[in-house]
Parts: structure tokens; C-alpha cells; sequence
């Protein structure tokens, strides 16, 4: 299975056993390592990993934006902070002239648990200062490169996003904690999937970075590897 997003490309092969009944202790735990990998290395199973192929949609063009309230704007429930997000996006799309893509997530139980929300979006869509602007005099507004450095990738920013939990509290169990656009999730390729008589991924030379996880026993084997292409757009 092979999953291209943007630069990033996630691929994994292997030949899996099945569990049974009558498997021993050892025989099971070998087949689990097998059978259920690293949380971290798997092309599309958790919510970090969807969020990361999203994330890779911006390719190098995607800047990460922290948006806060001062204390007299300062929404006092989660559903005051989705009415002003709605507001703010109304805002965004109007000065646009048309729809664009982006990732939004609302938090507020770590730092000094006030509520704030983290915006995604493209360099060529807007700059820095037009985001401030728009905020306006609700809070401040702090910007970063969505990658950060040459060897950075998509996943770290993925994990920070996902990191807080719904409470019920502070964020309503049936919130979700992270929301993209729907333009960005039409531009997400369907993944590759085929039989092969190789379980090798090949990475190929000049990518920007990559990494990969194996394990083989007795039962069967596992192969799991990731990279981001250089600019170049490197195959």
C-alpha cells in the first residue's frame, strides 16, 4: 500500500499471518508484532496519521498561525470560540473573493488553559499580516513555518494537533478536535494498492528526509517507510 500526499509518500508491505485459537503465548506475541506495528509507523490508521497526509497537501507553501484572545474577548465556553472561528472564516473567505484550504483546531487545556485556536493555511493564500489584521483587536496572532527546518516533517506538527484529548469539559466529547476543508481533502490521491513479489521499499536518492521500520519472524514480516520529496518534486 502506497500513500502519496503532496511531497510526502507513506508506503508499507507485508506478508501477515492470522491469528487462532489455538495459538501459544509465544506464538501470539509473534504475530502481533507482526499484526499490530508501532502506533508510528503505519501509512493511514490512527487520527495522526490522517492528519499528517492533510498536512503534507500543503506541501512547502503551509504556514501554522496561533490565534489568542486578550482578556476582554476572552470566550468563556467551547461554543463561544467555534462562533467566533465561524465568524473569523466568514471573514477570511470574504477577503479571499473564494473558498481556500486550511486546517483548524480549537484548544484550551494546556499553557495557561485559556482558549485559542491553531489555523493552517497556504503562503500564496495569505501572508502574516493579513491574518492579523483580520483578527483584528481580539487577541495576538503568532506564525511559524508549517516545516520548520530541512528535516522536519509533516508528523510532528500532526502529534502536537492531536495531543489534547476531549474532556467533556473544557473540549464536548463529541467535538472534533481537528476540522480541514473539504477543497483539501478532495485533493488527497486515493491510496495505491497491489501484490508484489518484493517486500523492499525503495527510497529513493536527493529526498528531503525519510525513515522507515522492519520486523520479520518466523510467521511473517513488515515493512514500513516514509519520505518528503525535495522541492525539485524528487520521484
Amino acid at each position: 500500500m502506497r500513500q502519496r500526499a503532496g511531497p510526502l509518500v507513506k508506503e508499507c508491505r507485508a506478508i501477515r499471518p492470522r491469528l487462532s485459537a489455538q495459538d501459544s503465548v509465544y506464538t501470539r506475541s509473534e504475530k502481533n508484532k507482526i499484526l499490530r506495528p508501532p502506533r508510528d509507523s503505519s501509512v493511514c490508521r490512527t487520527r495522526v496519521d490522517r492528519l499528517e497526509l492533510r498536512l503534507a497537501l500543503f506541501g512547502f507553501e503551509g504556514s501554522v498561525y496561533t490565534l489568542t484572545f486578550d482578556a476582554e474577548h476572552e470566550p468563556a465556553k467551547f461554543q463561544d470560540v467555534r462562533n467566533v472561528w465561524r465568524r473569523f472564516l466568514y471573514q477570511l473567505k470574504k477577503w479571499k473573493g473564494r473558498p481556500f484550504d486550511y486546517i483548524y483546531l480549537i484548544e484550551g487545556r494546556h499553557g495557561d488553559h485559556r482558549y485559542h485556536i491553531h489555523l493552517v493555511a497556504r503562503d500564496s493564500d495569505f501572508v502574516p499580516a493579513e491574518i492579523q489584521f483580520l483578527w483584528g483587536d481580539r487577541g495576538t496572532v503568532d506564525d511559524e513555518p508549517l516545516l520548520r527546518h530541512p528535516k522536519d516533517r509533516y508528523r510532528r506538527m500532526a502529534v502536537y494537533f492531536c495531543k489534547e484529548a476531549t474532556d467533556g469539559i473544557t473540549i464536548p466529547i463529541s467535538a472534533r478536535t481537528w476540522v480541514c476543508s473539504r477543497s483539501l481533502v478532495k485533493q488527497l490521491p486515493p491510496a495505491e494498492h497491489w501484490r508484489d513479489s518484493s517486500g523492499v521499499i525503495p527510497i529513493p536518492e536527493g529526498v528531503r528526509c525519510s525513515g522507515q521500520y522492519n520486523t520479520s519472524n518466523e510467521f511473517g514480516q513488515y515493512r514500513y517507510a516514509w519520505y518528503i520529496k525535495e522541492k525539485d518534486g524528487t520521484k
